[in-house]
């Protein structure tokens, strides 16, 4: 009687599902690795098999790691130099104003922004109003012009152009947030909230110039402003708002440690200033911007009173920081 599992011949391959014949005093304790395998006595492994029943676990935390990676390269190249991915089409966000005008289209987006900046227990963070440049210390408004001088006043540069003004205002007196410490993290969101209400500005609205007021640190009065000028963004405004700016904000806590919040601080501290209100012989307004000195214990404070560029009062109160809000 021929046994059921005799070898076939060897001059006959054996076939392809037969694992390869070895010493039958010395039988495998379990299936032979792949890779111990003679070339024709066994089918090479698919490219897709898992070396281990961990591999997928770490493939996926990889590909998560890599795309983080991706997004934060992304942001930075969009929002630093203008270059990256872009989508097509034209839907630059999924929501816009009603209206190009400034004073009812900047109100819009305040109140579009606003609400999505959140204190740490979860409160908003101001309240923003948005209209053109003005000075509204009287009944009737009065426009009022850009002036920017450099820290120790020796150039002073008049801005032209169409200007939305912002201004960031927490429950407190003069503004202030009233609930919370101010702190250079919740500083850096408030820059941050400063620089979507700027995109946004520059893309529906056609300014060529956005000013947001920064609400100050208790017991002090408003001295730091945001200035952006169109001319900076040409090429980030040609990617959706999304690709620059992820939605919903990062909070506080999380921000600043963040790649984004590294890279909202270096396109945001630039454009940090100190503001004042001054006015003209012709009696026209004129919002001077000035370099805070960032040597001194009151950055703004110490900027304002430098020259006869924006004179400032003794008696005014004002101690700026930069660490404002």
């Amino acid at each position: 009687m021929t046994e059921r599992h005799t070898h076939p011949p060897e001059v006959v391959p054996p076939p392809p599902e037969t694992p390869p014949p070895g010493p039958e005093a010395l039988p495998p304790p379990h299936e032979p690795e792949p890779d111990a395998a003679g070339p024709d006595d066994d089918p090479p492994r698919p490219p897709f098999e898992p070396i281990s029943r961990h591999a997928p676990r770490f493939r996926l935390i990889l590909g998560a790691l890599i795309g983080v990676a991706i997004g934060a390269i992304g942001a930075t190249l969009v929002l630093v130099s203008g270059q990256g991915p872009s989508t097509g089409g034209d839907r630059w966000s999924a929501w816009k104003p009603s209206t190009d005008s400034l004073g009812n289209g900047a109100q819009e987006i305040a109140d579009h922004v606003a609400p999505a900046y959140r204190q740490q227990g979860g409160d908003q963070l101001v309240g923003v109003t948005g209209g053109p440049l003005k000075v509204a210390a009287s009944p009737d408004p009065l426009p009022a012009k850009i002036a920017v001088a450099s820290q120790d006043t020796t150039k002073i540069g008049i801005v032209r152009g169409k200007t939305a003004l912002y201004n960031l205002c927490g429950l407190g007196s003069h503004c202030a947030i009233n609930r919370g410490k101010p702190s250079k993290q919740r500083f850096l969101l408030l820059n941050r909230e400063a620089l979507e209400l700027a995109l946004y500005s520059f893309k529906y609205l056609g300014a060529d110039n956005v000013v947001a007021l920064l609400p100050p640190a208790p017991g002090q009065r408003p001295q730091s402003a945001v200035f952006f000028q169109r001319g900076e963004f040409k090429k980030v405004l040609q990617h959706p708002i999304d690709q620059v700016l992820p939605s919903p904000p990062p909070s506080i806590t999380t921000l600043a440690d963040s790649p984004q919040g590294q890279l909202i601080s270096r396109v945001t501290s630039p454009s940090v200033y100190c503001f004042s209100f001054q006015q003209a012989q012709d009696l026209s307004a004129f919002l001077v911007l000035q370099k805070p000195i960032t040597t001194a214990k009151q950055p703004c404070a110490s900027a304002l009173s430098t020259g006869s560029a924006t004179p400032q009062s003794s008696g005014s109160g004002s101690t700026g920081t930069s660490t404002n809000g």
